[in-house]
């Protein structure tokens, strides 16, 4: 049979390789780059069943690096069923775009064929491209197993030329000053990392001065902003956005790509050097900036990601383990959805703790007086959800649903108007207000307040803003103990287990001449190289975006919960002998649950108004969790709340 099947995967093979050169096109060969496994974020990474470790402060993290992505690619296969395996590329990009003039361009460049039984596989190319002559070319990628399993996948490769009337990237860097400037939306911690960032950058260019402005109180702000400076003012030279700003921008031609500076042979990353390298990019990252058109154009690179984490009060949770209510805390909706009446049981006793402790600081701002404290224990829910969007998008994909795709020609198409998103709908309607909820409840955007003075004991968010959620410290010790650990699954389709990939990116405007378009790209460059993303993640909890960051020893330590101090004298991060307290901690706590979902993050689709489609669906999980029940019913609620998101969403894509 063995000796069969590998017949029949050498015949394929040798049909493929004849109808490249009956067409007249030359067949190459090529072997897998042996570059570090980069991270992804697959929707359709293998499955497991396995609960999540746990991350606790009291815990040392694990110092791994993020695992490689699942397979994503078709297979075509002579594997006979229940036998054996068929191998599965990874790291392959389907649609490729590539400037004349780049440097020296490898179509399979981070690409491996992985076989369970036979690991890593050699990579072959069929048909020819040439880098100096513009065209599309269709490459086949293929590789064999040792049981005679072949899997094929097209590539497309566009080979283009910088259209002049465009811009150009001059060869040298001016010596005259240049200025540009960069709108983001962030809070006071990133907006001081990015002034920083722009003073170190002026150390290596002293001619360019890159100024930092907020403009805008929230991201969906500083979209619109952005949107009306394009049809008439004056926009930045550098962008902060999500990808479906993105879309808006070049749907407006108000952003340029960025591919020809990515592999321009003089500006571009430096593939010599690894950490230096375009691969070293975490692989799910340099997926998610790719996506917006149909040759794989890049029109952003990453900046600040991060995913969603369960902070959770150990404190409450201890105390159901003593009692013997649990074992250990649940990683399932299900089972923590239970535990609702057990929490609601012990919450007075431990907000009394919680406010003897508050009533001790010198800080008189966190004293709580008889009164408040009754209205936190009145005000109790078990569990939040800071993000209703999120929470919609994601458990939407966790019953087993889908949320928005494109169709052929890039168009955005709703697709949550469907059973299992209405069957998720439901279910969190079942167990609104006890055990779950949303900060609006409180009239809040964020349940970290509420967290922090035990006013629910489980909160969902952003890595990126684990640390608002860390309690006071009062006489050197935390008012409560709290956990970190990966966002639960739904216990009934463990296969659909999956967590958020999000986090702003950066894009370079059609603003400003060539020389500024140039400093915009090394200043992006510099937001994105290993130094800077190490630091950035040790000061904010972001998730760096280069792989060679989580081999630096620092980071290790870091996530070791180890004290971590910045040395301002010498510019550097170092260690104490000392154990992380205070928001190093919870950060510290939130890198290592980011790191065990690493496997099971997603990104959706971005296309022209999926940011409407977004909102939409924010308003309709509010309306299921908070709106009234007045004169109405369960079906009723679900249906008027998808049927307003189809209509509004749709209105917009036309």
């Amino acid at each position: 049979m063995t000796i069969t099947k590998k017949f029949i995967g050498m015949f394929m093979l040798l049909m493929l390789t004849i109808a490249f050169i009956g067409c007249g096109v030359q067949t190459t060969t090529g072997t897998p780059t042996t570059g570090t496994p980069t991270t992804a974020a697959p929707t359709t990474a293998a499955p497991t069943t396995q609960a999540p470790t746990t991350v606790t402060p009291t815990n040392g993290g694990t110092t791994a690096t993020p695992t490689t992505e699942g397979p994503t690619s078709k297979v075509t296969t002579t594997e006979e069923p229940t036998t054996n395996t068929a191998p599965q590329f990874v790291g392959l990009f389907t649609k490729q775009t590539v400037y004349k003039g780049s440097q020296t361009y490898d179509i399979l460049a981070g690409a491996k064929a992985i076989d369970a039984e036979d690991g890593e596989l050699d990579v072959m190319t069929a048909g020819a491209f040439s880098t100096t002559r513009v065209g599309t070319y269709e490459v086949y990628a293929y590789a064999q197993d040792s049981d005679g399993n072949v899997i094929t996948e097209l590539i497309t490769l566009t080979v283009k030329e910088l259209s002049a009337s465009a811009y150009a990237i001059p060869a040298e860097l001016t010596t005259d000053p240049i200025a540009i400037e960069l709108w983001h939306s962030n809070g006071a911690t990133i907006e001081a990392a990015l002034n920083r960032y722009a003073l170190e950058f002026k150390d290596l260019y002293p001619n360019i001065t890159v100024t930092i402005t907020k403009n805008g109180n929230n991201y969906d702000e500083l979209r619109e902003n952005m949107v009306n400076a394009i049809r008439g003012g004056q926009i930045p030279n550098i962008i902060q956005n999500y990808p479906d700003h993105v879309m808006e921008y070049i749907n407006n031609n108000g952003v340029i790509s960025m591919t020809p500076y990515i592999y321009h042979p003089v500006h571009g990353f430096n593939p010599a050097v690894e950490e230096e390298s375009f691969l070293d990019i975490l692989l799910s990252y340099r997926r998610e900036n790719s996506q917006y058109t149909n040759d794989g154009e890049f029109y952003s690179l990453p900046f600040n990601k991060s995913t969603e984490v369960m902070i959770y009060n150990k404190t409450m949770f201890d105390i159901l383990i003593a009692n013997g209510t649990i074992d250990e805390v649940p990683n399932t909706w299900q089972e923590l959805f239970a535990l609702g009446p057990d929490l609601m049981a012990i919450k007075d006793g431990v907000i009394d703790q919680v406010a003897a402790k508050l009533n001790q600081s010198t800080t008189l701002s966190l004293h709580k007086t008889p009164e408040e404290i009754q209205a936190i224990k009145n005000n109790f829910v078990p569990i939040t959800y800071d993000s209703p969007a999120n929470a919609f998008i994601t458990l939407t994909r966790q019953w087993g649903g889908e949320y928005t795709g494109i169709d052929s020609a890039r168009n955005g198409v709703v697709l949550f108007d469907n059973p299992e998103s209405r069957a998720m709908l439901s279910y969190f309607f079942d167990n609104r207000d006890n055990p779950f909820t949303l900060p609006g409840k409180w009239g809040t955007e964020y349940a970290s307040d509420a967290f922090k003075v035990a006013q629910t004991a489980v909160t969902f968010g952003s890595t990126g803003g684990a640390r608002y959620n860390t309690p006071s410290v009062v006489n050197n010790e935390f008012v409560f103990e709290f956990g970190v650990m990966p966002m639960p699954y739904n216990q009934d389709l463990p296969g659909e287990r999956t967590a958020i990939q999000q986090g702003t990116n950066m894009s370079i405007t059609t603003a400003g001449n060539d020389q500024q378009k140039l400093a915009s790209w090394l200043f992006l460059k510099f937001l994105t190289s290993k130094d800077i993303q190490l630091d950035f993640a040790l000061e904010t909890g972001y998730s760096p975006v280069r792989n060679s960051v989580y081999s630096e020893e620092i980071y290790n330590l870091f996530r070791d919960g180890k004290e971590i101090v910045y040395d301002t004298v010498n510019k550097v991060w170092t260690a104490t002998a000392n154990n992380a307290s205070g928001e190093m901690l919870m950060k510290s706590a939130a890198a290592n649950a980011a790191a065990e979902q690493a496997n099971f993050l997603f990104y959706d689709q971005a296309f022209i108004g999926s940011s409407t489609a977004r909102a939409e669906v924010e308003l309709a999980f509010e309306r299921v969790i908070l709106g009234s029940l007045e004169g109405t019913t369960k079906e009723q609620i679900i249906d008027s709340a998808i049927a307003a998101a189809v209509a509004n969403t749709n209105r917009i894509l036309g």
